[in-house]
């Protein structure tokens, strides 16, 4: 009895390990060198250890492999000679047949594989070392299948081994741009536009609207010569009109058709200058798809809806514009900066800036969660309005 716990025991160790394994190479292969090299200059052994596997393939895939297979030969021999025990020849080699099959394949395979590419980064780094132990315990049978596999690689493609990374992620890209330095060949102006496009395709149009809370919007039965005085105080040329309540937006005027029409009779307002078409959005729009929606219908200003049809925001072409080459400003715009530097190492920010723009500007880690903007990471975190100061 005690022989069979120990011989099971061997054989979920050996399923355990061959996940490992699995895991690790999969891990290793989805994983973006340029993150671990990045990670490795700051410090980090397991990155380094981790970017020593990454520029030597064959060594690795050799070594995660070889393990696999031996988990794998080690546990169906050991099985087969535990069920033959039980029941016999014929039937224990069918009954280990029927029970390790699908095991090496659930636990050993499929299960690791799909946990260990969520995060490959992180997970190779972690088990880095594993494979590095490994790679000098069977250092022979990975010396041989290495040596064959780049001999392979140089008699089929012409090339020497090595990982040639013929690729590069929108988040490698993003890490390369971070050289500052003068040996850079981006200017930092570039570099920032860069990394506004690579965010911006992943944007949606709820992330990037202006909020109702600071949206400059008219009231229906708004007088036209206190229309006409909004609109000079705030240089905007069209501005959402909204009956009853802000978020039921019915219109735009145009600050053209409000200053021709002056002066006038005082009882009209701004309801007869309106242009009832309101181009409707979803806030989960994309906004690449939003910006050559609008551009293809001529459309100027969009009315962000929630999934009960109620307006929880307006963008703006200019808005849209805005998150690919940054601030556009006219003699017109007398808004809030995002930050302003009011010391060395202190900063006073908007509290609508986005967490994105922080961590680009500050070097700190926010955890994600329910919230875009460094206001709503503050309410998140204090529970209440934090006062002043």
């Amino acid at each position: 009895m005690t022989d069979n716990l120990v011989i099971l025991l061997v054989i979920f160790l050996c399923i355990l390990l061959e996940g490992l394994f699995s895991g690790g190479e999969i891990a290793l292969i989805a994983s973006d060198i340029h993150l671990i090299r990045r990670k490795s200059a700051a410090g980090s052994k397991s990155a380094a250890r981790t970017l020593r596997l990454l520029e030597n393939p064959e060594w690795f895939l050799a070594t995660c492999l070889t393990g696999t297979d031996i988990c794998i030969i080690a546990s169906t021999a050991l099985a087969t000679t535990l069920s033959i025990s039980h029941f016999g020849l014929a039937r224990g080699e069918v009954m280990a047949v029927l029970v390790m099959v699908p095991l090496l394949l659930v636990f050993g395979e499929i299960i690791p594989k799909s946990i260990y590419q969520q995060n490959p980064e992180q997970t190779a780094m972690r088990i880095s070392r594993l494979v590095w132990f490994f790679s000098w315990v069977l250092y022979p049978l990975v010396f041989v299948i290495s040596r064959i596999s780049k001999g392979a690689v140089f008699l089929v493609m012409g090339v020497r081994g090595g990982r040639p990374y013929p690729y590069i992620t929108k988040d490698g890209l993003k890490f390369l741009l971070m050289d500052r330095g003068p040996k850079g060949d981006v200017k930092t102006s570039e570099q920032e536009m860069i990394r506004r496009v690579i965010d911006f395709s992943k944007a949606t149009a709820g992330q990037i609207m202006v909020p109702l809370s600071n949206v400059v919007a008219l009231e229906a039965a708004t007088p036209l010569a206190e229309a006409a005085r909004i609109i000079d105080e705030k240089g905007f040329s069209r501005i959402p009109v909204y009956r009853g309540q802000i978020i039921n937006m019915i219109g735009i005027v145009n600050a053209f058709d409000v200053f021709k029409s002056l002066p006038g009779d005082s009882s009209v307002v701004v309801e007869k200058y309106l242009r009832p078409t309101v181009f409707y959005v979803p806030e989960s729009k994309e906004a690449d798809d939003l910006l050559f929606e609008m551009q293809k219908k001529g459309e100027y200003m969009a009315v962000i809806v929630d999934e009960y049809g109620g307006a929880v925001g307006v963008l703006t072409i200019e808005d849209i514009l805005e998150e690919i080459v940054g601030e556009i400003e006219d003699e017109y715009d007398k808004g809030e900066k995002a930050y302003r530097v009011v010391g060395p190492g202190r900063y006073l920010f908007n509290a609508r800036i986005r967490i994105e723009r922080l961590q680009e500007i500050l070097p700190v880690e926010i955890p994600p969660g329910d919230y875009e903007t460094l206001g709503g990471f503050l309410l998140h975190q204090m529970g209440r309005i934090p006062r002043r100061g």
